[in-house]
């Protein structure tokens, strides 16, 4: 009898996701530099991307007026590969400091399927391929990504990867 793939508490993914951490910037000209933000935050966002050999095709913030106060959010969204990366950047004072973080977690979704293959045949004592999909998939923090984990004799089950917020590790689990 060959065995299945068995059910296995939700263990850290680590190494498969990029997100942009919590920034902060200044961008006070008597108001918000909409210009200014969309550049600083394009420029983190290459820079995060960088490692999947990815940039920014457009982004844009919608501008509001007059312009926002202190607490005031705006959600900006980036084409990235042909994925939608929405960022929120809230306006943290007067001088229209604003922090910025993404709402979604970008995944390379081959890179993402060996990460698990390998973390899931470490913890289940036997090989296990996973497949997620090829390109990229940006996935809303606190959603789900499904995958395909198949052991040797063909036995498959869903392996979902739960988005995790910035700072914070992605979590998989095999369903039944």
């Amino acid at each position: 009898m060959t065995p299945g793939l068995r059910s296995a508490p939700a263990l850290v993914l680590a190494g498969t996701i990029l997100v942009l951490p919590a920034c902060q910037m200044s961008v006070s000209t008597g108001g918000l530099d909409y210009d200014k933000l969309e550049t600083a935050i394009t420029d983190e966002l290459n820079t995060t991307y960088q490692p999947i050999e990815q940039q920014v095709s457009s982004l844009e913030c919608p501008r509001k007026s007059p312009s926002p106060g202190t607490g005031d959010k705006l959600v900006c969204t980036a084409e990235v590969g042909g994925q939608t990366v929405r960022v929120e950047a809230t306006v943290t004072d007067d001088d229209y400091n604003v922090d910025f973080a993404t709402l979604d977690t970008l995944y390379n979704l081959p890179d993402t399927a060996a990460a698990l293959s390998e973390e899931i045949s470490n913890q289940v004592g036997f090989p296990v391929t996973v497949t997620c999909g090829a390109g990229l998939r940006a996935v809303e923090v606190g959603k789900f990504l499904d995958c395909t984990a198949a052991d040797e004799a063909g036995v498959e089950r869903t392996v979902r990867v739960t988005a995790a917020p910035v700072g914070e590790n992605d979590q998989w689990e095999l369903l039944d």
